[in-house]
């Protein structure tokens, strides 16, 4: 098959060059959450506090990314994103000063992480909504979502792998020196895109119609706002493995930061082979519903799983199970949100996404941390698992049923939808 069947996010310059710098911002970012997690549990050897510090660091986008949206959708996103990648690079870097003096405290680390959050607050949701107009073609979404999750997951092993490493040779500080270093790749591929430039309303219109507009559309769509309650449940008891792995393998196992940084890149190699997978899919790969439940399943038993045994090597493969599950997840949901927006409405329904998928995480951390701090790390990962696990049946059985209804795939365009809207309500 040919590359535009396989891999036709690529036919666009704009994505190649985007793939190309994000690849290697986004090791940088996993070496500085290697080593900010691995610097947290040194010095105050708690998973509560390393929970209540990534609490702390995406509270913000739990806050404010209601009220972002509508930014994004009358801001040129390529201007966002050089502000937001030169923001993270300058927080990295005092990060790493604040940890060369060797007089780090956890106050410090704590204030830093909540500028980086402030900053994710706006840059994740553009992000996401970015990567869906960098291509032209919309059947090649999907594909370039896949591919940003893919490259992603790429980092997710190499960071770790090499942070586990620089930890025990030369120190924890040089993963947030090279991860503000590695920021320069993305801003210099921003500087030569050419989609972003414009924003997609041109006229500003009252802010808070601007987010009760996007409100309404989200509540009129019954498949979106289920789409959105998975995510949201999933997220805050699932996905929270910057605190239960480091607190498994620290705590539960007694690895050092070599073993820790080896259980992350296990991680990432399942998460990297579902994302190859479904790159590999090109157009023929379609968003359905069976699809973020059976990634569901995957991800909430192999969490059961991790947390029934104290086998390390057992453990990294279990991970990489869940890893596979996690990326599928994260994969088919982002996707299938995007695919059942609008381009006018994308940004506002992204930071929605947002608020479920990242700004939950302060709920999640301190949760996965307290079961961690109280019952041990393998706890932390058997009650997510069976809570997922649970859920999920629920979802399918007694509410998705109805509104998953005579939907095969996600991939019906957000024209139809609109459509439909204005047969029932000729107002909106």
């Amino acid at each position: 098959m040919k590359k535009r069947q396989r891999l036709p996010a690529f036919e666009s310059r704009d994505f190649r060059l985007w793939f190309i710098g994000q690849g290697i911002s986004v090791i940088g970012t996993w070496l500085q959450n290697t080593g900010q997690s691995w610097l947290v549990l040194k010095l105050t050897n708690s998973p509560m506090k390393l929970g209540l510090l990534t609490a702390v660091q995406y509270l913000p986008s739990l806050l404010l990314s209601l009220f972002i949206g509508p930014l994004i959708d009358m801001i040129p996103k390529r201007t966002i994103l050089l502000w937001t990648q030169s923001l993270f690079a300058l927080s990295a870097a005092v990060l790493a000063i604040v940890s060369f003096s060797g007089n780090e405290q956890y106050w410090q680390i704590m204030l830093i992480s909540l500028f980086s959050g402030l900053v994710t607050a706006v840059d994740w949701p553009t992000r996401q909504a970015f990567v869906s107009e960098q291509v032209q073609d919309r059947s090649a979404v999907t594909n370039a979502v896949a591919l940003n999750n893919t490259v992603f997951n790429i980092a997710r092993i190499i960071g770790p792998a090499i942070g586990g490493i620089l930890i025990a040779a030369v120190g924890i500080p040089w993963t947030f020196a090279l991860n503000a270093i590695s920021y320069l790749a993305v801003i210099v591929s921003l500087i030569f895109m050419k989609s972003g430039r414009t924003a997609q309303k041109s006229k500003r219109g009252n802010f808070r119609t601007e987010v009760m507009e996007g409100m309404r559309y989200i509540r009129s769509n019954p498949a979106l706002v289920s789409l959105l309650a998975i995510v949201c449940v999933i997220s805050l008891f699932l996905l929270n493995f910057s605190i239960t792995i480091p607190s498994f393998a620290k705590i539960t196992l007694g690895l050092g930061s070599d073993g820790y940084g080896g259980l992350m890149s296990a991680m990432g190699v399942g998460a990297l082979l579902a994302g190859v997978l479904m790159s590999l899919g090109g157009k023929k790969l379609e968003p359905k519903p069976s699809y973020v439940y059976v990634s569901g399943f995957i991800l909430s038993i192999g969490m059961i799983l991790v947390g029934l045994q104290r086998n390390p090597f057992l453990s990294g493969f279990l991970l990489a199970i869940c890893g596979f599950g996690m990326s599928f997840f994260t994969t088919i949901c982002n996707t299938s949100v995007q695919m059942l927006s609008s381009d006018e409405m994308r940004g506002r329904v992204m930071s929605v996404y947002n608020i479920v998928f990242v700004g939950v995480t302060p709920f999640g951390s301190l949760y996965s941390g307290k079961i961690a701090d109280s019952l041990g790390g393998n706890w932390a990962f058997l009650l997510s698992g069976l809570i997922g696990l649970v859920f999920l049946l629920f979802m399918r059985f007694f509410v998705t049923s109805h509104t998953f209804k005579g939907i095969t795939s996600f991939a019906w365009t957000a024209a139809q939808h609109e459509e439909a809207l204005h047969d029932t309500d000729p107002a909106i």
